[in-house]
């Protein structure tokens, strides 16, 4: 039953993730994250959305947060 539960988890995460990724990169870039605020009422300008994804690029590609499968 746990791993069905860790597996709804992931799924919903993917969900999530795919409605920032507005422009199918497979990653969520300042200027998607930018569009998804806004979509639901949040106005940040793009430098602001930059420093929001920097604070969790751990490595370092550039401001893209990639989600990662646990699979491989």
């Amino acid at each position: 039953m746990e791993s069905g539960s860790e597996e709804e988890k992931i799924k919903d995460l993917r969900e999530a993730f795919e409605m920032y990724d507005t422009d199918g990169a497979e990653c969520i870039t300042p200027k998607s994250l930018k569009s998804m605020l806004s979509r639901l009422g949040e106005s940040r300008t793009l430098e602001k959305c930059v420093v929001m994804i920097n604070q969790f690029d751990l490595d370092g590609n550039g401001g893209c947060l990639i989600l990662r499968s646990s699979r491989s």
